[in-house]
C-alpha cells in the first residue's frame, strides 16, 4: 500500500486526517498535532461516556482525538473482541467460560470496578515431550476465517474520517504457553528444544497464513499488524535475551517480511522490561514499538531514543502504573510534555499509555492526557 503524499501540513497549516498524521509520524515528516493512540479497559470507556454526556465508545475516542482505531476491540465479528485470532466464544461452557480455538479456557474474574479474563485450563499442560504434543491437532484458520467482511468494517470506521487501522495478527510466545502451561512452556525451551519448537513452528504456521488470508481480503486497507507478545516482567526479560533469539526471532522475522510484502506495518506490543532486545526488533523490521513501561524498562526516555536513533516509531510511554493512577493532572501534563520533547526528536512519537487505562485513573488524569494532544 503506497504512503499517500501527506507534504508539510504543519507549515502550510492544513488539518490532517488520522491515517495522514499517523503515516506522516511514521515518516519522519511534519505533522499538524502529534498522533495520539487511547486506549482503555471497557469499563472506563462507560465512564466516560457517562461523565461526558456521549453515547458511545467511538464518540469517546474523537473526543479522546485518537487516530488509531483497533479492530480488534471494536469489531464484533461474531468472536469476543472482533477481528482476532483467539476465536473465543462467548459462555460455550456454564459459568461463563470462554473457550477459544486451542481449546484454552479463561474465566471472567471480578474486581473492584472492572473484569479481567484468567486462564484456567491450558490443554497441553500434562503432555510428556515431544510424542505426547503430536497428538495435538493444531487449528486450520482456512477452515475457520473468512474476512469477507473486513473491507466493509474498515469503510465503516472511516466514514466520516480515514483512522489508522491496526488488527492483531501474531501472538507467537504468548499463545504457546497458553496452550501448554507457562512453567511448562519454559520448561520446554530450556530442557526439551524439540517439544519447544514444535510448538513455536505450530503456531508460527498458523499467525503466518492467517493473517496473510486477512491482508489479501483487506486489499490495502489495513496500515499495520499487530504482534502482541509480553517478553518482559517488572524486572526485565521473561525469558533471556538469547533464548528469544534461538526460538522466536527468525519465526518473526518471516512473519513481518510477509506482512510488509502485503504493504503494512508492523505493531509490536510487550509489556515489560525489554530492553535487551529492542535491537533485535528493530532489526527485524518492527514499525512501531509498544507500550514503553519505563519502569520495567529499567530506562530513561532520553537513553531509549540514543538506541533507537530514529529507526523506529515509539507509542506509548504515558505510565499507568504510578502517574495517571496517583498522579495530579498537572504532573500528568508536565509528564506528556517531557515525552513529546525527548521522545518526539524527529517527529517519530504517538502519545498513548503504557497500558490500557484502568478504572482507578482519575477522570481528570484521563482529561489531563487528551488536552497534551495537540
Amino acid at each position: 500500500m503506497a504512503d499517500k503524499s501527506v507534504g508539510s501540513a504543519e507549515a502550510s497549516g492544513r488539518s490532517m486526517s488520522s491515517r495522514e498524521r499517523v503515516l506522516a509520524t511514521l515518516a519522519g515528516q511534519p505533522v499538524d498535532r502529534i498522533a495520539s493512540d487511547f486506549r482503555a479497559e471497557k469499563e472506563v470507556f462507560e465512564k466516560l461516556q457517562r461523565h461526558l454526556g456521549l453515547p458511545d465508545e467511538e464518540s469517546v475516542r474523537r473526543w479522546a482525538k485518537s487516530d488509531f482505531r483497533d479492530l480488534g476491540f471494536i469489531c464484533n465479528t461474531g468472536g469476543y473482541g472482533g477481528y482476532n485470532s483467539f476465536g473465543w466464544k462467548d459462555a460455550v461452557r456454564e459459568g461463563g467460560i470462554l473457550e477459544d480455538l486451542w481449546g484454552v479456557q479463561r474465566k471472567k474474574v471480578l474486581y473492584d470496578g472492572g473484569t479481567y479474563i484468567d486462564i484456567i485450563r491450558h490443554p497441553l499442560k500434562a503432555a510428556q515431550g515431544l510424542d505426547d504434543l503430536r497428538k495435538y491437532v493444531f487449528p486450520d484458520p482456512r477452515k475457520i476465517f473468512d474476512f469477507s467482511d473486513l473491507p466493509d468494517a474498515v469503510a465503516a470506521v472511516n466514514r466520516e474520517e480515514e483512522r489508522f487501522i491496526l488488527i492483531e495478527g501474531e501472538s507467537l510466545f504468548d499463545r504457546c504457553w497458553a496452550l501448554r502451561g507457562i512453567q511448562e512452556f519454559m520448561m520446554d525451551l530450556l530442557t526439551d528444544e524439540d517439544a519447544a519448537l514444535h510448538l513455536i513452528e505450530q503456531h508460527a504456521r498458523f499467525f503466518y497464513e492467517y493473517t496473510r488470508m486477512l491482508l489479501e481480503k483487506a486489499k490495502g486497507r489495513v496500515d499495520a499488524i499487530g504482534i502482541y507478545n509480553d517478553l518482559g516482567s517488572q524486572n526485565g526479560m521473561m525469558i533471556a535475551p538469547e533464548t528469544y533469539r534461538k526460538f522466536l526471532k527468525e519465526p518473526q522475522r518471516r512473519f513481518i517480511q510477509m506482512v510488509k510484502e502485503h504493504g503494512a506495518r508492523i505493531f509490536y506490543h510487550s509489556c515489560g522490561g525489554i530492553t535487551a532486545v529492542v535491537e533485535d526488533l528493530i532489526e527485524i523490521g518492527v514499525d512501531i514499538l509498544d507500550p514503553l513501561q519505563f519502569p520495567a524498562m529499567r530506562i530513561s526516555p532520553a537513553r531509549l531514543m540514543e538506541m533507537c536513533g530514529g529507526r523506529i516509531t515509539l507509542h506509548g510511554g504515558v505510565d499507568t502504573q504510578f502517574l495517571l493512577s496517583h498522579g495530579t493532572p498537572g504532573e500528568v501534563r508536565g509528564e506528556i510534555q517531557s515525552l513529546k520533547r525527548i521522545l518526539g526528536q524527529g517527529g517519530r512519537y504517538i502519545v498513548s499509555c503504557s497500558h490500557l487505562l484502568q478504572v482507578d485513573v482519575p477522570l481528570a488524569n484521563i482529561e489531563a492526557i487528551v488536552a497534551e494532544v495537540n
